[in-house]
């Protein structure tokens, strides 16, 4: 089942910002640390459903923020992210609330409700295909979380 994260449970300290790159940050997890920096800059919220760590980070660029989604196994590795973001469009992170057993809703951009759920064993993607306008992942065919949502074009 899943539960926010009380405060204080996740720490992040931002890297410097390095040419061509987006914002980096280190974790740590209940004082554990997370082995390899992420994308992102601010922690919006964080949730523990069965030993994973599910994360939501923006990169506080204004006018272009982005919203950085990982999932950390029981190790503090990293087993899934997902980026969203859309050119020219300003995201504001709300979170909504949660839905048992495993998905949180929210708000960033576009006026949509997104959801992201977490998926009990990794599923089939099919790269570009796979995730709704505005969700960037790395290429591979796999994912530990599906992200749902119908953003709207922005007027």
């Amino acid at each position: 089942m899943i539960h926010a994260l009380p405060e204080g449970a996740v720490t992040l300290r931002r890297l410097p910002v390095a040419e061509d790159a987006g914002p980096m940050a280190e974790l740590a997890v209940k004082g554990r640390p997370v082995p390899q920096p992420v994308p992102g800059a601010v922690l919006e919220a964080a949730f523990e459903c069965d030993g994973r760590t599910l994360l939501f980070l923006t990169d506080d660029v204004p006018h272009e923020d982005a919203l950085q989604v990982h999932l950390l196994d029981e190790r503090q590795q990293l087993l899934d992210s997902a980026t969203l973001s859309s050119m020219y469009s300003t995201g504001s992170f709300a979170l909504i609330g949660m839905e048992p057993p495993r998905s949180v809703r929210f708000r960033f951009f576009g006026g949509t409700e997104w959801v992201v759920e977490l998926l009990d064993e990794p599923a089939v993607r099919l790269p570009l295909i796979s995730e709704p306008r505005g969700v960037h992942r790395r290429l591979g065919f796999t994912r530990h979380f599906k992200v749902h949502g119908q953003p709207q074009p922005e007027r």
